[in-house]
């Protein structure tokens, strides 16, 4: 169809890489390719609108939002004991299909994967844990978040629902703690992807004073209304480009009313202080890591 005159024409983007036959290929463009705009009339972004706005602007209908991020695929969410501590975990796709684990950052939680599910399911399984200390996992009580402990976390959610060889995909933190593992157990390694990981080890003294700044704040602040809560959602850094519906989608399962009136985000604060401690240089885990791997970020 001719576009008619005086009209712009549309920018189109290009197409995503060819779909290679591995594994290894098939993630590689996942992690390339833009995930897509939602089509939906209120999911318009507007120059110097917070994540937060954008995010009440879309969320009024959770179905249709779950038809937009995810493509209707609803995960089954499990349970898995880790020592004292409850972990709670997403699984979308079919036992028996090659398994991908995917692990998100500080702060986040194992939501921050749905708009990938619609590029790997059906063909792949999809598991994604809550770390300790986010979203419906338990917290850490004291508060221990080394990522010697977020991995033996992950080695009994693997022991649990991933048996067998798998592919990491690890954002930020979730990097950092998918390289330790590749690492340390290269024999359940069929693949591993960093995406936006710090490759310099935390500064101690710095994390230190942190611990000090929010001891006995481990909620933050509380917001009188779920909207309020919402409203408050950002990314750090921020991301202005994030479609409307994958911020509501993100900030819906971020928060969480811990008593009437009480609204906070789903996560421990002390563990801001801890990312990368004991990881030591991202660079020098690598160097250790036998199977495929990709970085980005």
């Amino acid at each position: 169809m001719r576009q008619r005159a005086g009209r712009h024409r549309r920018r189109r983007h290009p197409p995503p890489p060819p779909l290679r036959r591995t594994r290894r290929g098939r993630l590689r463009r996942l992690v390339r390719h833009r995930t897509p705009r939602p089509r939906h009339r209120g999911g318009r972004l507007r120059g110097g609108r917070a994540a937060g706005d954008r995010a009440l602007s879309w969320a009024v209908d959770r179905r249709a939002l779950v038809a937009a991020v995810t493509g209707g695929r609803e995960p089954v969410s499990r349970r898995v004991r880790a020592g004292r501590l409850g972990l709670h975990v997403l699984v979308w796709g079919r036992e028996g299909d090659p398994t991908a684990v995917f692990l998100h950052g500080n702060g986040g939680h194992a939501h921050w994967w749905d708009p990938l599910v619609p590029a790997l399911v059906p063909g792949w399984r999809l598991v994604a844990p809550d770390l300790r200390g986010h979203g419906e996992s338990e917290w850490a009580e004291p508060p221990r978040y080394r990522i010697e402990d977020f991995a033996a976390d992950l080695d009994v959610v693997l022991a649990a629902l991933a048996p067998g060889r798998v592919v990491l995909v690890g954002h930020s933190m979730g990097g950092r703690i998918a390289a330790w593992y590749a690492a340390h157990h290269p024999e359940q390694m069929d693949g591993l992807a960093l995406l936006d990981s710090r490759m310099e080890p935390v500064d101690r003294r710095a994390a230190s004073v942190w611990r000090a700044r929010v001891a006995g704040q481990r909620h933050g602040r509380g917001y009188p209304t779920r909207a309020a809560a919402l409203a408050a959602f950002r990314f750090v850094p921020d991301e202005a480009g994030v479609p409307p519906a994958i911020v509501a989608d993100l900030a819906h399962h971020a928060v969480v009313e811990r008593a009437p009136g009480d609204w906070t985000f789903r996560f421990d604060r002390a563990v801001l202080s801890l990312e990368g401690d004991g990881a030591g240089n991202l660079l020098e885990l690598l160097r250790r890591v036998r199977c495929p791997a990709i970085v980005l970020g």
